[in-house]
């Protein structure tokens, strides 16, 4: 379980959008109407943001903390798409908590030409990946308003198949989320690509990716 943050969808610019609610739904389900999500995993320490910028970095330093055994972590919120690379898909890269994929879609990182997402320092032996996924349905009865409600996915290979180089794409393994993975000699390397796939028969929301190392 999560605790989730409701952000407003229109506070513009989206870095300084205000925090409207945080909530820890015991069914894994929160009423979007007018907000996005930023999730945060229940054991990690956020304390009063101030607003998105300062949630996501309390979030991702305090993911960091908790795997101590790591110096460095990078991470895509994915509050839009500028470091998806255009090879993704089929899919909706959009903003503010709308990237999701089609079935069989597959969500790919900037490639940079090989390049990858650089990482910081030498190239690691260890790595921890971990990533976020959701689903959203609408209900829109004749007697009522449209409901559109957000449901916390685990972050399984029953609904979505993750890949990750860090040679740029040389070589890529199969990793599953939270877990320590050692990083053979030959697939070594600070060119970070993550590629996650929709393995479901609907349309699967993608929240962000991090990885520790």
């Amino acid at each position: 379980m999560s605790t989730v943050y409701i952000i407003d969808m229109f506070g513009n610019p989206v870095a300084n959008a205000s925090i409207i609610g945080v909530q820890e739904p015991s069914d894994l389900q929160t009423l979007l109407n007018g907000a996005f999500i930023v999730r945060v995993p229940s054991d990690t320490q956020v304390v009063n943001p101030a607003n998105v910028t300062d949630l996501l970095n309390q979030k991702y330093q305090g993911l960091l903390a908790e795997n101590a055994t790591f110096l460095y972590i990078t991470y895509d919120s994915l509050l839009d798409a500028t470091h998806i690379d255009p090879t993704s898909g089929p899919g909706i890269f959009g903003q503010r908590g709308t990237i999701s994929l089609a079935p069989g879609g597959t969500l790919i990182s900037v490639l940079n030409a090989g390049a990858g997402t650089a990482l910081t320092g030498s190239a690691p032996t260890e790595a921890l990946v971990t990533w976020e996924i959701f689903t959203v349905t609408d209900a829109d009865p004749s007697s009522g308003i449209l409901q559109r409600t957000y449901t916390e996915l685990p972050s399984t290979p029953d609904y979505a198949i993750c890949q990750v180089s860090f040679n740029g794409g040389v070589t890529f393994r199969t990793v599953m989320d939270s877990q320590v993975n050692n990083i053979d000699l030959v697939d070594q390397g600070t060119a970070f690509i993550i590629q996650l796939q929709n393995v479901t028969s609907g349309r699967l929301g993608i929240g962000s990716w991090a990885v520790c190392y």
